[in-house]
């Protein structure tokens, strides 16, 4: 089991009114080992805009048992959005598909949370290892390349390895030196992973 409740909370901040922050329950289909017939990658078992400290403490028992039934991960995006700023870009967006003739507007908010700009720029080094030697030097390099000083906000264990939550950075100096290191500008990282799937 690994759960970055207590990691990840000092990296929300809701001091808009309407800020929030997506979480999802998430089956991967590389976690499944009996269920052949189900051909998506990622399957979204339940979403959740976690809107307060209260709201995600008071939904985190809900949220563990799902992922222990389901055999699924929670995951959580650590750059917050605000239901203003969606609900101006659904308008749109609904204009637009109705001018073009689709008139099923189901999944309207889904598409808007995924495509629009957030006010916090916080990236992930997904970095497969666990050699704690190996994640520092890698935490050391994003500190060094630009701009000055520290850009690591924090390390959060994964099932094969560690994210680093970083501020921006030089990622083609980065890539000088660890080419095949992922940087995810917009995924969300693990909040909770079960025993189901130790």
């Amino acid at each position: 089991m690994i759960n970055n409740l207590e990691l990840i909370k000092p990296l929300l901040n809701f001091e808009q009114p309407g800020d929030f922050y997506m979480l999802y329950v998430l089956k991967r289909k590389k976690d499944q080992t009996t269920d052949k017939s189900n051909h998506q990658s990622v399957r979204t078992i339940k979403a959740y805009c976690i809107e307060s400290f209260e709201h995600l403490e008071k939904r985190y028992e809900e949220i563990q048992q799902l992922c222990e039934m389901f055999k699924a991960r929670a995951y959580i995006h650590i750059q917050n959005q605000n239901h203003r700023d969606v609900a101006m870009n659904m308008i749109t967006e609904i204009v637009h598909r109705i001018q073009s003739g689709q008139i099923n507007q189901q999944h309207v908010f889904d598409s808007v949370v995924g495509q629009i700009k957030t006010q916090e720029k916080r990236w992930i080094v997904d970095i497969d290892t666990k050699d704690e030697e190996e994640v520092t030097r890698i935490a050391r390099l994003v500190d060094r390349v630009r701009p000055e000083g520290p850009k690591i906000e924090a390390v959060l264990p994964t099932k094969n390895g560690y994210h680093l939550i970083t501020k921006r950075f030089d990622v083609m100096e980065f890539k000088k030196h660890y080419p095949d290191i992922d940087i995810q500008k917009k995924n969300p990282t693990l909040l909770y992973l079960p025993n189901s799937l130790d």
